[in-house]
């Protein structure tokens, strides 16, 4: 990249903390859901369809590693860049993101309208999104994309002095801030060349629908993709209602949060075949005929309690998914900062945290590729490596998705 061009930074911070705290102890706690827009469904479907996307790209890339990443992060902090590009940039941005033919108008209503849909659905979730744009104070942003950002994303704008050694501090600050402390800091360093950094920072807290009792966690043998096992703590639950599905080649389970409109939903694959064969088959069709063909189970279940971190630079996974121009001299950011055309992204950054315990943890999803199954096991052991995603059901975002190949 030329030394002229100038830098621009995109940062997306996604915590998931499940405990016992809730956010509301009403014993009223009915969905508050409503139909969604037709935008407000394509920007979920295309969301979603980048979900799936980068998420088969990481974990073909990390193999034995755990994945976890947030797409709905990423894709607010990468629309929001969208909002200050334009020509050819503008329409691989658009292709990446999976965005339908529409306006930057409706794209950015649907996210503002799918983010208070999602803060408001149950009492006994949290779920915060907070956007934020810290730019080099000499400069001017040009006004039509600061509006967008403001009004649509609730965008927290700061000039800041990029010499100085505080301004990298100040950016992690407010992502520690909106985090809850799970993420500390996500910018690793500020130079003169940079011109702006625009942050997303998602925070999620459920309690499960039915816990899980903590008198019955005990340690037991977790086996890996490589032969070997693992002695981990396995969580039990013997009392509670979740959506089953198996076929020939792996489980589903679709365990539900507070009123059971966000859910955690986990694919395992059975002996004999792998978490990539599952990856593979993870897509917008199948999720929903899993989930369609799952029937409620009350059986005894065991699955690890497991706390992951997830750090990633998502420069190499965008140009892959076809949005190479945007960090290249080639860029058009070009409705970003007032007299500064040569723009272009730096570097994107993702970091993640995730804790499930007995208290918390949501899921709703299954498993069918029309293969009937006669008989049932007396219990469900989640004791292998295993894809899972957080999602809300009246919309069918998704909010998280990973895989555990080792729980930690």
């Amino acid at each position: 990249m030329n030394k002229n061009t100038l830098l621009l930074s995109i940062a997306t911070a996604a915590a998931m903390l499940f405990s016992g705290c809730q956010q509301d102890d009403a014993s009223d706690n009915a969905p508050n859901i409503r139909a969604l827009t037709v935008q407000e469904q394509k920007t979920v479907q295309s969301s979603n369809d980048f979900a799936f996307r980068a998420f088969a790209q990481l974990s073909e890339e990390e193999g034995a590693e755990n994945v976890f990443i947030s797409p709905l992060s990423i894709s607010m902090a990468l629309t929001m860049t969208y909002n200050g590009a334009d020509g050819a940039t503008k329409e691989a941005m658009r292709q990446t993101l999976g965005f339908e033919p529409a306006s930057d108008e409706e794209i950015n209503q649907s996210f503002k309208s799918l983010s208070e849909l999602l803060k408001g659905i149950d009492k006994k979730v949290v779920f915060t999104s907070a956007n934020s744009l810290w730019y080099r104070k000499d400069l001017q942003l040009q006004a039509p994309f600061l509006k967008a950002n403001q009004t649509y994303f609730d965008a927290m704008v700061q000039g800041l002095d990029f010499s100085s050694p505080a301004a990298k501090d100040q950016i992690n600050s407010w992502v520690e801030q909106k985090t809850n402390g799970k993420i500390e800091s996500i910018v690793e360093e500020v130079t003169p060349r940079h011109v702006l950094f625009l942050i997303n920072a998602i925070y999620f807290k459920g309690t499960w629908a039915y816990p899980f009792d903590k008198k019955l966690t005990q340690p037991g043998q977790f086996f890996l993709e490589n032969g070997t096992t693992v002695t981990h703590d396995f969580m039990t639950m013997k009392e509670g209602k979740y959506l089953y599905y198996q076929d020939q080649t792996k489980e589903v389970l679709d365990l539900p949060y507070g009123n059971k409109q966000y859910s955690m939903t986990l694919m395992m694959p059975k002996a004999g075949h792998n978490v990539q064969e599952v990856v593979q088959e993870l897509n917008k069709m199948n999720l929903s005929s899993w989930l369609s063909a799952a029937d409620t189970s009350k059986l005894e279940l065991h699955m690890p309690k497991f706390k992951l971190e997830y750090e990633k630079e998502l420069n190499e996974l965008l140009e892959q998914l076809g949005m190479g121009i945007a960090f290249t001299e080639a860029a058009d950011l070009s409705r970003m900062v007032e007299g500064k055309s040569n723009l272009a992204i730096s570097e994107v950054k993702h970091k993640t945290f995730v804790e499930v315990n007995e208290e918390g943890t949501e899921a709703t999803a299954a498993t069918s590729v029309g293969i009937v199954v006669t008989s049932l096991p007396p219990s469900i052991h989640i004791n292998r490596p295993f894809v899972f995603l957080i999602r809300e059901k009246s919309s069918n975002a998704i909010l998280f998705i990973g895989k555990l190949m080792q729980p930690e």
